[in-house]
């Protein structure tokens, strides 16, 4: 799997956990927050992974605009998350801040989908985004088991 699908992946998997919360009424608190927590590790580890591989990889060749925009998305998604694991999941307030980091979680996906990814095909040849793609993997699931909670290993 070369490095595009390996990313692609992983937002599909976000994609559905997110229309999941979505689904999802205000008694549904322990859903919810079950669904909330697997998201917001799933993002943590992806984003710090995509980091160290794919965007590094794209600054070694010289491309560095797109790969500190797209850095920056992280980070402005990392504080939505933060602030949302503070808030209550049952209270309208935390509805909100969810809809607003999916809209730009949705932003930053499809950017990486139909910008940087046909900008990379042109930069990296099939075997460096082969290669690209098995680091990714191997290093997102090393980084996922070390943030994992161990009663959530254990269920």
């Amino acid at each position: 799997m070369d490095i595009y699908e390996r990313i692609k992946q992983d937002h599909d998997a976000v994609r559905e956990l997110c229309a999941q919360v979505e689904d999802t009424t205000n008694r549904a608190e322990k859903k919810r927050e079950q669904l909330f927590r697997q998201i917001s590790l799933e993002i943590w580890a992806h984003h710090k992974v995509e980091e160290a591989t794919f965007y590094e990889a794209f600054k070694k060749k010289g491309e560095t605009g797109d790969a500190f925009e797209a850095q920056n998305e992280h980070h402005m998604l990392n504080n939505m998350m933060d602030e949302l694991a503070t808030m209550p999941v049952d209270s309208e307030q935390w509805q909100k801040k969810f809809g607003a980091m999916k809209e730009l979680l949705d932003h930053h996906l499809d950017e990486e989908e139909e910008d940087f990814f046909p900008k990379a095909k042109k930069i990296f040849s099939k075997e460096e985004a082969q290669s690209l793609g098995k680091m990714f993997d191997g290093r997102k699931k090393v980084t996922l088991a070390a943030i994992t909670p161990l009663e959530e290993i254990a269920s």
